[in-house]
């Protein structure tokens, strides 16, 4: 066990997530030893209709965030209580069989040892090129059942993409072989990936993509009329939406223009999607004169996000890091879809989010005199709201909030000195008809990106906040929102 369980490796890059003060021996043993529990212990879904087991997700996320250890230990026990227990699969998996008992979950404890080993013996890079990117882990060619491994990855709310993400990110040979075992026992679709997109189909992929930027390629779809009105998906959003929308959405993404050949065009590629997610969530739940929607389904957007950095640097193969992020961004745009389409508006967001921005509930202080910049300012009371905000998701027993948080404070981090109009128009040298840039203008200024900043995560970290409940200042716990954007919601 101490091969797959030990402390956590430094972060991969400057753009991967970084860590909070606070881990020390205490809580670095506690993630350690909930973490090797929780890998015998229980199985990946907690019930038989594949609801996932996110305890990782929950004691990784806080560990990172400076959380001490009986805390962890407590998130751990909030688990526990509804797991199912690990059981043995009626086989063994091996090299031979690899492919043969997909999508069944009696099998996910083979596929774990299966996994385990792998990862430990070759390393997570040279697993996920062999086992979710290459050719023969999608397609065969005697006619048979098409593994799509690929397409597994993502399914599940793209729950095997995170899990996985965390053990790239943390470096944790056990998260990882969890994260490929979850992956094996998924459903797969077809209709996601793109056979064409294949490096032994296109021998030499474009390395630069399209001609528009994500954002753009965003703006475009919030305002194309065939995406209005949606009805509530059947058969499940990725697989329902991938049928009723797949094919124009799979045009859009092929417009996206990015660069895989360096380390710079990577980082600005992870950019993009990281804003676009960050804007499907935060400003697609927010309605002026009502609640912030908390929307359940695309809040995964966001914090599966966060993994983007720390899963490009385990992949070095130019066309399948091309791959990877064109089946991610579609993925992302069919969820945006499929849960309605959400109105996108900047100007109206910033008008309804200004009051947050220094502002938290529970008990206030009595700043004395001379405190900068004046004692009866709300800065002297709450000078960085990030440091309140993280200490109150700390204690949140919402597994799923302390991942979208961490996700909203690192992008702030990395990307809150974006000034106004600075993300828009990301793509230089567009060679298309006045008539397509007059489209690509008109969508931008509907949706407002001229007007996007840095402070657009503190607001959405502030919102989703308020909606989950700030339970360290006396607030109760509250829940996200299930319901989607249908209908007279729609754009």
């Amino acid at each position: 066990m101490e091969q797959l369980f030990y402390v956590p490796k430094p972060p991969l890059s400057a753009i991967s997530p970084q860590r909070f003060p606070g881990a020390d021996p205490e809580s670095t043993d506690a993630l350690i030893r909930t973490l090797s529990h929780n890998h015998v212990a229980w199985h990946i879904f907690f019930n038989y209709k594949g609801f996932h087991n996110h305890a990782p997700h929950h004691l990784l996320s806080i560990w990172a965030m400076g959380a001490s250890g009986p805390v962890i230990d407590a998130a751990y026990a909030t688990h526990c209580v509804y797991q199912r227990p690990a059981f043995e699969s009626p086989g063994h998996i091996t090299h031979d069989n690899v492919h043969k008992h997909l999508d069944d979950e009696r099998y996910y404890s083979a596929y774990l040892k299966f996994f385990s080993a792998e990862v430990l013996k070759r390393g997570l890079p040279e697993c996920l090129e062999e086992y979710v990117f290459s050719p023969a882990a999608n397609f065969t060619r005697d006619g048979g059942e098409q593994p799509a491994m690929l397409s597994r990855f993502v399914m599940g709310a793209i729950h095997p993409f995170i899990h996985t993400g965390f053990g790239a990110e943390f470096g944790l040979a056990g998260v990882s072989a969890e994260g490929l075992a979850m992956t094996a026992v998924h459903p797969s679709n077809l209709d996601l990936i793109d056979r064409a997109w294949f490096p032994d189909v296109v021998s030499e992929p474009n390395i630069k993509g399209g001609t528009r930027s994500a954002l753009t390629i965003l703006s475009l779809i919030a305002c194309d009329p065939r995406f209005s009105n949606v009805k509530p998906i059947e058969g499940g959003l990725l697989a329902g939406g991938l049928k009723r929308y797949g094919k124009a959405i799979r045009e859009y993404v092929e417009m996206w223009k990015f660069d895989i050949s360096s380390e710079v065009g990577l980082a600005d590629a992870i950019e993009e999607l990281s804003w676009v997610n960050t804007l499907i969530y935060g400003v697609g739940g927010h309605v002026s004169n009502q609640r912030f929607k908390a929307d359940f389904f695309l809040m995964h957007l966001l914090t599966s996000s966060l993994f983007l950095p720390s899963l490009v640097a385990n992949i070095p193969k130019y066309s399948s890091r091309r791959l990877f992020l064109l089946t991610y961004f579609i993925t992302s745009l069919v969820f945006y879809v499929a849960r309605g389409r959400p109105k996108l508006d900047v100007r109206a967001f910033y008008e309804g989010t200004q009051h947050l921005l220094h502002k938290v509930p529970g008990v206030h202080t009595s700043p004395a005199p001379g405190t900068l910049p004046d004692p009866s300012s709300d800065l002297a009371q709450t000078p960085n709201t990030w440091l309140p905000l993280i200490q109150t998701v700390l204690v949140h027993p919402n597994e799923h909030l302390c991942k979208a948080q961490r996700a909203l404070a690192h992008y702030s981090a990395l990307y809150g000195t974006r000034r106004k109009g600075e993300l828009s128009g990301l793509v230089e040298g567009r060679s298309l008809s006045a008539a397509q840039l007059a489209r690509e203008d008109e969508a931008e200024e509907k949706v407002g990106l001229k007007e996007l900043d840095g402070t657009v995560f503190l607001r959405i970290a502030m919102l989703t906040q308020n909606r989950l409940g700030w339970m360290r200042e006396g607030e109760h716990e509250d829940r996200w929102d299930f319901d989607g954007f249908y209908a007279e919601e729609s754009a």
